[in-house]
């Protein structure tokens, strides 16, 4: 017999004893071992297996990855699209207030808010508008950003809105306290020398500017023409122009007709030109119907002084009490009410000498029938809020102060202390007096006039505060400032017209988006 091939088991069939048996068996198991422990032949399938198992979980992995990356990119796009509108929102509010706030005595207009779009140069923008319903507008402000799986996935976009309710309100009409305002259409307003104004003018007639006058108000507005009538006179100057001038006629230079707006020509410079100054009309005065209400003879008890007579002697209006002055030598403490709280008081505490200032106090409506004259000189300062209401003439002379305090200077608070001379043109015998205001040489004073009739004014005067009045003449250095605050709510007793308001409130609860 030939030899077995390598890695053959050979096994003997004869009869032998039972230890050749046990020889064969154990020769035929370890032969067995030895082919089980040969891993020849079994490394590329397992190669195959890991590589097929490894290789399912990385794309498993890349998949997951991949759309955990998308999700958060589109998470970012949303929460930019909704910065977006919200900004959008934002300036539909704001659009919707500055409407109000251009003209707060009419409602915004339906198209208030139109839709309007702001975009950038990344793609992203917003959108912007609101609806009128009633006497509520609907906000909305809509931002868009490109997709941030290319330009063929669609924009994502954000829309929010809110509600905001116009409400209206009756109020006295303080706008023409904002100027030194005249009102005569058949008339001329005239300036004349080194008169300087730098509170707002506003003249229902033509403007007539002589000699040195210069007009640097914040604003100029004309119901009529105006002339320049000196090389020497201007509105604003060619170094600083006034913000606003609006007139609804025409310039004139020495009688020429000029272009407004051909500054060189017309001595006329401003930033803006208009044709369409504010229409507003001189407060109505009852002079008459507030004698009756006031009752002047009924002021007291007394604490001090001596008031009865003080304010009327007749219960007649007639100017009975002819000239009045209101700061003597005695104090004097006259009023309605509770003397610590008032409905109307007028007190007069003077300094303990001349040189000395002295404090007058002021509550309510106070209504002398007569001429109201300072003549001397006088330091006064004043507290309080309230108008003092003369029937016939208000004269303030000769270095006067009355002013809301000592300094009379900037640091005034109007909306604390404010004194308003209403001043009607009553006279004891013969027609009504054409000037009913007078103030002039050196004088200082804080506070409003309202004159029936016309203004004069000359001698270096200084004031700080609106002047109304039919007609004026200012002459001599004269200086007009502003408030140096805002007046706050309507003094006692300042004749307004009543007017409504409107304005915008953001409805509580109406967010949405």
């Amino acid at each position: 017999m030939g030899e077995a091939p390598k890695g053959s088991i050979r096994v003997h069939c004869g009869f032998g004893n039972i230890h050749q048996g046990a020889a064969v068996l154990y020769l035929f198991l370890n032969a067995m071992k030895r082919r089980l422990g040969d891993e020849r032949g079994l490394a590329l399938p397992f190669a195959l297996g890991v590589t097929v198992i490894v290789s399912s979980l990385c794309a498993g992995i890349f998949s997951y990855a991949t759309t955990n990356q998308g999700a958060a990119h589109r998470a970012t796009a949303d929460q930019k699209a909704y910065g977006l509108a919200e900004g959008g929102l934002s300036y539909a509010f704001s659009t919707l207030e500055k409407a109000d706030d251009a003209n707060a005595y009419t409602a915004p207009a339906a198209n208030a808010v139109p839709s309007t779009t702001v975009s950038f140069a990344d793609g992203r923008s917003f959108v912007y508008s609101g609806t009128l319903n009633g006497n509520t507008w609907t906000l909305y402000g809509t931002g868009t950003t490109p997709n941030p799986s290319g330009p063929s996935g669609a924009p994502v976009v954000r829309r929010v809105s809110a509600q905001a309710l116009v409400t209206t309100a009756t109020t006295g009409d303080l706008r023409p306290y904002d100027y030194l305002f005249i009102d005569q259409p058949a008339g001329c307003f005239t300036l004349n020398n080194t008169v300087t104004l730098e509170i707002p003018l506003y003249v229902r007639g033509d403007l007539c500017l002589e000699n040195n006058s210069s007009v640097m108000s914040p604003a100029v507005h004309v119901h009529g023409n105006v002339h320049v009538n000196s090389p020497q006179a201007s509105v604003g100057t060619s170094s600083t122009p006034i913000p606003d001038f609006s007139i609804t006629g025409s310039c004139y230079r020495s009688g020429v007709l000029t272009t407004c707006s051909n500054a060189a020509s017309s001595r006329v410079w401003a930033s803006a030109y208009g044709a369409s100054p504010p229409n507003l009309t001189k407060p109505a005065v009852d002079i008459p119907g507030t004698y009756a209400s006031v009752s002047p003879q009924n002021l007291g008890p007394l604490s001090q002084g001596n008031c009865p007579g003080f304010f009327d002697n007749d219960s007649t209006l007639n100017v009975s009490r002819g000239s009045i002055d209101l700061t003597p030598a005695a104090a004097y403490n006259c009023y309605i009410g509770d003397p610590l709280d008032p409905t109307a008081q007028i007190k007069w505490t003077p300094g303990s000498n001349p040189a000395q200032t002295g404090t007058l106090k002021i509550a309510g409506t106070i209504f002398f029938d007569g001429n109201l004259t300072w003549s001397n000189l006088s330091k006064i300062q004043y507290d309080g809020r309230g108008s003092i209401y003369a029937s016939g003439t208000l004269t303030i002379q000769n270095q006067a102060r009355l002013c809301g305090v000592e300094a009379c200077d900037s640091t005034w608070v109007p909306s604390q202390d404010f004194l308003a001379f209403v001043v009607g043109s009553m006279t004891s015998a013969g027609p009504p007096a054409e000037d009913t205001g007078d103030v002039g040489n050196n004088v200082k004073f804080q506070g409003a006039i309202y004159l029936v009739n016309d203004y004069e004014q000359d001698n270096n005067t200084t004031i700080w505060g609106p002047v109304i009045a039919r007609n004026g003449t200012i002459t001599n250095s004269g200086l007009f400032k502003p408030l140096p605050g805002p007046l706050g709510a309507v003094p006692p007793g300042l004749p307004v017209d009543m007017v409504t308001i409107s304005q915008t409130q953001t409805v509580p609860g109406s967010y949405a988006g």
